[in-house]
């Protein structure tokens, strides 16, 4: 039998961060997947947006491990410091990642009574391509798991919806030393986006912020020189939305709210666009597929999980907004690390999370744990 170590887990970690992938240029990672994939017998295949899948065994139930291989841009070198290992996507998501590939590739020698589908998938910094291929082609399973930074002794059972707007305010322009002849389209922008903030972020009555709207003016632009009343000005809002939200009403409050404000102008003109939506999603605490990570956490830590609830959105509101497919997201990482210039893992969390995911499945799927642990040595 192969043995697939914990010093060839690291070994896949490293690897996976050294091959830089915004979005966009995941080809050279996904080709590293599918060969490492394919040297351990699996049947991997790469589809035509750039996905890499793989699925073990077979019947049900089948379990879905989908992680993402594009970062934001800006490459980190890889280096190791004592315990830790630092690179682009070390924790947002290629941490995650690895230790889905890591765990798939030690649970295909172990006989699983079930079904696992990995998929790493591209494009989810951006306009989730990947995972909407995978729903395109009805790949549906009883459980999902996205491989996302929630700290290894953590859940995430919940993201928060997403919307952005674009509105466009058009006038005449003019000399900036008569500003009371001149309609000015960016003071109509900052106003209106006052009176939006407010009567969006009034809808929900809560003390939990997961459960509150939120609205963030992102970008304006907009201006020709310091002595020129603008002509014309553009600007972005980003809108989070709780649990039981609906992008198309909190849409039409927005539209309502932009129109009564700029109304006012004379001069000026307005258009709007939604051209960006998320649903919300919130996994059942007591679902079976989150007690079996709370019970795999605490037989490998021995602490008792966190279930966090998330003000960003991930590929995981698309896909169980799409099939109703119980999910949750899990992974090593200090999600507070995302994004950041400096990324970062702890090793031994990563392995940890390896050995969690086995955990998981051996309760969903039935693997021979003990051959499982054998093997992950």
């Amino acid at each position: 039998m192969c043995v697939y170590t914990r010093r060839e887990a690291i070994d896949t970690l490293s690897r996976m961060l050294e091959i830089y992938s915004p979005t966009g240029s995941e080809g050279e990672l996904a080709d590293f997947i599918y060969r490492l994939l394919s040297d351990h017998g699996l049947n991997a295949r790469i589809d035509s947006v750039g996905n890499v899948t793989a699925s073990i065994g077979c019947g049900d139930p089948k379990i879905l491990l989908c992680g993402h291989m594009d970062t934001i841009p800006g490459y980190i070198p890889v280096r190791v410091r004592g315990m830790r290992m630092y690179g682009r996507g070390a924790v947002d998501a290629k941490g995650p990642l690895a230790s889905m590939v890591s765990a798939s590739i030690v649970a295909s020698y172990c006989k699983p009574k079930g079904t696992i589908i990995l998929a790493c998938v591209v494009d989810e910094e951006g306009g989730s391509r990947g995972i909407s291929k995978l729903i395109d082609d009805g790949v549906k399973a009883d459980y999902a798991v996205f491989g996302e930074p929630s700290g290894t002794s953590n859940i995430t059972v919940g993201y928060k919806g997403s919307m952005h707007v674009k509105m466009t305010v058009k006038g005449i322009g003019g000399h900036a030393s008569a500003p009371w002849l001149f309609d000015n389209p960016l003071e109509a922008i900052f106003e209106a986006y006052r009176c939006i903030k407010e009567r969006v972020e009034s809808l929900a009555q809560s003390d939990d912020r997961f459960y509150k709207y939120s609205v963030a003016l992102t970008m304006v632009e907009g201006g020709v020189a310091a002595n020129v009343i603008p002509s014309e000005a553009e600007s972005y809002l980003d809108i989070r939305l709780p649990p039981g939200s609906d992008s198309a009403s909190i849409y039409e409050i927005v539209k309502q709210e932009a129109l009564k404000t700029i109304g006012k102008y004379r001069r000026i003109k307005l258009s709007m666009e939604l051209f960006d939506s998320t649903p919300p999603y919130e996994e059942r605490h007591e679902s079976q597929l989150v007690k079996v990570f709370q019970d795999a956490i605490k037989s490998e830590l021995n602490t008792e999980p966190g279930l966090l609830k998330k003000s960003g959105t991930s590929d995981m509101n698309i896909y169980s907004a799409k099939t109703n497919v119980s999910s949750i997201a899990y992974g090593p990482g200090d999600p507070r690390l995302s994004h950041r210039n400096v990324e970062w893992i702890e090793i031994e969390d990563y392995l940890h999370s390896v050995r969690i995911l086995l955990k998981a499945l051996s309760n969903l799927i039935g693997l021979d744990l003990n051959e499982a642990y054998r093997m992950f040595v």
